[in-house]
C-alpha cells in the first residue's frame, strides 16, 4: 500500500462529502439566522454564535454520514481495483479531514458574524473537542454500518449496543465537558470556554484517551473489513 494511493483516495472522498456537507452547512446557516431574527422578537434561550450552534448537530451529521460512507465508498472503491486496506486507510483520512474542516469553517463564519455582533467564544480547547466528537461519531456509525453489512440485522443490533457503549466511554472521558455537546441547555446557556475548565494536564490526558479510543476503533474496523464480502452491483 502506497501512501501516495491512500492519500489521493482520500481526497476525492474529502472532496465528495465535503459536497455533502456544504448542504448541512448551507441548512445549519439558515437554521441559525432564522432563530437570530426570532430572537429579536421572542426571549429565548439560543447560542451566542455559530460555532456553539453546530456542534451538537455536527455530531448528528457525522454519525450519519459514517453509516453512508460505508456502504457507499468501499463498493465502488473496490470495484475500481483498490484494495480493501487502502480504502479502510483513505476513508479515515477523509473523516479526519471532514472532522477538521467542519469545525474550521464554522469558526470562521462566527468569526465573521462576530465582525457585526461581536460576540465570539473560541478556544484550542474548543476546537479540539468540536473535532474529537465528531470524528468519534463518524467512526461509530461507520461501525454500525460493517455490522449490518457484513452479518445480518440482528447482529447489526449488537453493533448499535457497541457504539451506545463506546459513546458512554467518550463522554466519561471527557465528563464535565462533553455536557456542553450533548446538553443542548448546557450549550444554549453555556460557552465552551466556560465549560471545558480543565487543567493543562488534564485537557492532555482526556486527548490521549479519545486517541487511544479512535485508534481502537480503527483497528476494529480494518479487522471487521479486512475479509468482509462486498457487493458490487
Amino acid at each position: 500500500m502506497k501512501a501516495n494511493s491512500v492519500m489521493k483516495v482520500a481526497r476525492d472522498i474529502y472532496i465528495e462529502q465535503m459536497k455533502w456537507s456544504l448542504w448541512f452547512i448551507g441548512i445549519m446557516m439558515a437554521v441559525y439566522i432564522v432563530l437570530s431574527i426570532a430572537h429579536s422578537y421572542i426571549d429565548f434561550s439560543s447560542a451566542n454564535n455559530l460555532f456553539l450552534f453546530s456542534a451538537g448537530s455536527s455530531m448528528i451529521y457525522m454519525f450519519v454520514i459514517g453509516i453512508i460512507a460505508g456502504a457507499t465508498f468501499l463498493p465502488q472503491l473496490i470495484k475500481l481495483g483498490i484494495t480493501r486496506k487502502t480504502c479502510v486507510y483513505s476513508m479515515a483520512v477523509a473523516a479526519l479531514y471532514l472532522s477538521v474542516s467542519l469545525p474550521l469553517i464554522f469558526s470562521l463564519l462566527a468569526l465573521i458574524e462576530a465582525l457585526f455582533s461581536g460576540l465570539f467564544q473560541f478556544s484550542i480547547a474548543s476546537f479540539a473537542l468540536y473535532v474529537f466528537s465528531i470524528f468519534v461519531m463518524y467512526l461509530l456509525g461507520w461501525i454500525i454500518n460493517i455490522g449490518f453489512y457484513k452479518f445480518n440485522w440482528m447482529i447489526g443490533l449488537i453493533f448499535i449496543a457497541f457504539a451506545i457503549f463506546t459513546d458512554y466511554i467518550y463522554a466519561l472521558i471527557w465528563s464535565g465537558s462533553i455536557v456542553a455537546l450533548y446538553d443542548f441547555d448546557m450549550l444554549f446557556t453555556e460557552t465552551f470556554e466556560t465549560v471545558v475548565r480543565y487543567s493543562n494536564s488534564s485537557f492532555l490526558i482526556s486527548s490521549v484517551q479519545t486517541l487511544l479510543l479512535i485508534a481502537i476503533m480503527l483497528i476494529i474496523i480494518r479487522l471487521l473489513t479486512k475479509n468482509m464480502p462486498v457487493k458490487i452491483k
